[in-house]
């Protein structure tokens, strides 16, 4: 089977998927149904042919998917320019992302050693480099965050519900309300 890639066979296909990955997918999933329903009957007399020509297709579909499909950049490799254009959900995400790569580079082996010989928690460059890019995340999100949103945790609504239904004081509904409205305004603190 030939190995080289048709450059332009591949731009042309790309081309007629409107360069769209999603429609490069479909098609793959297409060209898949066809080849499986193709195998059922391997006596036909074009079968070799249409084989052949199923899995060329199927082989150029691959090759446009790969021409179109950008590696994204791991959270470890972002810079501030990566950053800069992110929206606030992939903000959020990456630095879910950056703090476990912080918890697992904490006591990497890369970590300076004190004069018993103990890894010193957080003192290797893996650490420090999450700690910048978590840091220049978190400016990033500070910028984003939606005007009139407030974070509030599960735990601290729990507890606000807990005081009210364990009120010792009858409380109506107008009390209930304001007390929740108090809490609204406060929000919980990160």
């Amino acid at each position: 089977m030939n190995t080289t890639i048709d450059m332009t066979a591949v731009i042309a296909k790309s081309a007629e998927l409107d360069n769209d990955l999603v429609k490069v997918n479909k098609e793959l999933k297409r060209i898949a149904s066809v080849k499986c329903r193709l195998k059922k009957a391997p006596g036909r007399v074009t079968y070799q042919t249409e084989m052949t020509a199923c899995l060329q297709e199927e082989q150029l579909l691959k090759n446009v998917k790969a021409y179109l499909d950008v590696p994204r950049k791991t959270v470890n490799d972002l810079t501030g320019d990566d950053i800069a254009v992110m929206n606030y959900d992939e903000v959020c995400r990456a630095i879910r992302s950056i703090q476990s790569k912080k918890t697992h580079t904490k006591w990497a082996e890369d970590c300076q050693k004190d004069k018993d010989g103990l890894y010193i928690p957080g003192s290797g460059d893996a650490y420090r480099e999450a700690c910048r890019i978590e840091d220049m995340l978190k400016a990033r999100r500070d910028v984003l965050k939606p005007v009139g949103t407030l974070r509030i945790s599960v735990a601290s609504l729990r507890t606000l519900i807990d005081e009210l239904r364990f009120c010792e004081e009858g409380l109506s509904a107008s009390d209930v309300l304001d007390r929740i409205e108090a809490f609204f305004d406060g929000g919980d603190p990160e």
